[in-house]
């Protein structure tokens, strides 16, 4: 009878021990799955959210620029911001050697790039927001996405899901409701002109460098970019402005003033443009330029309420609302499409 007992007990400790056993791995096996699931939601959700931090920067850059204005003029600012954005690249130099391998189409490119990076988007935006208030210098920007999509639709045959083009057509919304709070009768037709250039400019810099981007690493594109706009900085720039004046724009800044400009060269033109980059190669043009885009009208009205003590007003929340639902409606289309994609593929 103990013997039988024994045997039993034996038996039951083994099944008892298998089902631990088979349970553990259960269990394991759902963690496994479940971390799976986050990793890809996070592959997903960084880009965006990097694009995000993105905007918040370049919002802040139009309240910084704005004030860093009234000591250093638009054409000065533009040449020392990308000459010193330039040498921080300065590790990377060597890498450009690389560059006279490559085609006459890619040198073409990195050429139009950087101009568009560095000369004709700056020299445009800066003008604009001497004769615009942040605020409104950034809402006429904000017309960009349309401008990128359009290129990538004309040029590469990028196609945009219906859910995209209304997430556009809803943030842009928030941007007309702000555009219409803004508007006093005293807009500046001129920085009108120029705000809207601006954005051609940048939309042309989306198009042509999200290419570079995929194709080549992204500190070799942003030094290759960044020496390029510099050298051309200096050839164009003295044609408008003395030569001497641009040498000793930095003589009479104050500490404030440096503060500023570092601020712009360092998180503006630096690092922003490395996260810009990121965000760029892993989402499609017209999503990618649209989330970056749009809510710089929020940290930028957020800026000046925290900075100049100018709360913001009702047409701000309305617009804020439009806007980010209208980057959610985007998002959404783009992962749909991804996840279509991905079972035609299958």
């Amino acid at each position: 009878m103990a013997t039988t007992c024994a045997i039993t007990h034996s038996y039951v400790s083994r099944g008892c021990r298998k089902c631990v056993r088979v349970d553990f791995e259960a269990q394991f096996l759902a963690l496994h799955l479940n971390f799976g699931v986050f990793l890809r939601m996070a592959k997903r959700l960084i880009p965006v959210l990097t694009l995000l931090l993105v905007s918040a920067l370049w919002g802040a850059h139009a309240v910084v620029g704005k004030a860093v204005e009234a000591q250093l003029d638009p054409n000065a600012l533009t040449l020392w911001r990308f000459t010193f954005g330039a040498l921080c690249y300065a590790p990377w130099f060597g890498h450009l050697k690389s560059l006279w391998s490559l085609s006459a189409r890619r040198k073409w490119q990195i050429l139009f790039t950087g101009l568009c990076f560095s000369v004709f988007y700056p020299l445009l935006y800066y003008q604009s927001l001497s004769l615009l208030t942040p605020v409104e210098s950034l809402l006429l920007v904000d017309t960009a996405p349309f401008m990128a999509a359009l290129f990538s639709r004309v040029l590469f045959k990028e196609r945009l899901s219906v859910a995209t083009w209304a997430g556009i057509a809803i943030a842009f919304s928030g941007v007309a409701v702000l555009v219409a709070a803004q508007w006093n009768g005293h807009f500046s037709l001129t920085g009108l002109g120029l705000a809207l250039a601006a954005a051609a400019a940048f939309a042309a810099y989306t198009v042509a460098s999200r290419s570079l981007f995929r194709q080549f690493p992204l500190v070799d594109v942003l030094t290759a970019t960044s020496v390029v706009g510099a050298v051309s900085l200096w050839v164009i720039v003295p044609l408008f402005t003395p030569f001497h004046s641009l040498v000793n724009a930095l003589s009479p800044l104050s500490r404030t003033g440096w503060v500023e400009l570092a601020y712009i060269v360092l998180i503006v033109s630096t690092l922003a443009y490395a996260l810009y980059g990121f965000g760029l190669k892993r989402v499609p043009t017209g999503i990618a330029s649209a989330l970056t885009f749009y809510p710089q009208v929020i940290f930028g009205a957020l800026l000046q309420w925290l900075w100049l003590g100018i709360p913001p007003g009702v047409p701000v929340y309305i617009s804020a609302l439009l806007i980010l639902c209208g980057s959610a409606v985007m998002q959404w289309g783009g992962l749909r499409r991804g996840t279509v994609s991905m079972r035609e593929s299958a």
